[in-house]
């Protein structure tokens, strides 16, 4: 009798803390999956089309005190791999919450040796994809910055592209003589100015009037700069 009262008291303690196990498993699935949907959604345009998703590295019974639905939120920068913080929120509870970011998407190498100076075009571009833990912060996502962008330092067959490696093709160049158009109320003034920087489409730049007179501008697609009166 008390072999057979052991053994039930036995499995009744193991299949209670199955259920326990399951239980905390299932909530700590169902909470990933709401901190993937967070991290997807606060991706900004460049990074549309990179998935991420967390590890959770914060203990289990930490994790079993929270509330069944926590309102969840980012801490800390925008990098799209590595550890990170997420706050959850229980009414006036927060629970910090240590996550590892890891993500997936495609980037863009070189496909040939480029030397510094280089104006980039599609021929001069390789699209790779598969996990992005391992590249360089800042590694180009979308083709859109590249189309005509220019090297400021050489680029090896096969190495990413990264913003800190780009600047956009000069528009105007210091030395240019540009017209420089000043709108105002109702009208407009064209006048004749020499740059006194470099700029790229939008970009801002200095110009010298035939006066004498300093004005600042901002470099239109035709090359004309525009100032307001």
């Amino acid at each position: 009798m008390k072999t057979r009262c052991y053994y039930w008291r036995k499995t009744l303690l193991l299949l209670f803390f199955i259920s326990f196990t399951l239980s905390a498993q299932n909530k700590n699935d169902a909470l990933t999956v709401k901190i993937n949907r967070l991290l997807n959604l606060s991706g900004n345009g460049s990074q549309q089309h990179i998935t991420r998703h967390a590890v959770l590295l914060t203990a289990p019974e930490k994790l079993a005190a929270l509330c069944d639905d926590p309102q969840l939120s980012l801490s800390g920068g925008q990098r799209l791999t590595g550890n990170r913080t997420v706050v959850a929120q229980c009414g006036e509870k927060k629970t910090f919450i240590q996550v590892r970011i890891e993500a997936e998407g495609g980037w863009w190498v070189a496909a040939r040796d480029l030397k510094a100076g280089s104006v980039l075009s599609q021929q001069d571009l390789v699209r790779r994809s598969g996990s992005l833990a391992s590249l360089p912060a800042g590694v180009l996502t979308q083709p859109e910055p590249l189309n005509g962008a220019v090297l400021t330092r050489a680029l090896r067959a096969g190495q990413p592209l990264t913003e800190s490696q780009l600047r956009k093709s000069w528009r105007v160049k210091r030395g240019d003589e540009v017209d420089v158009i000043a709108y105002g109320a109702g009208f407009q003034i064209v006048a004749k100015g020499k740059a006194l920087d470099n700029a790229a489409v939008n970009g801002a730049v200095r110009i010298r009037m035939k006066s004498g007179q300093l004005v600042n501008g901002s470099v239109s697609q035709d090359g004309s700069v525009r100032i307001n009166l």
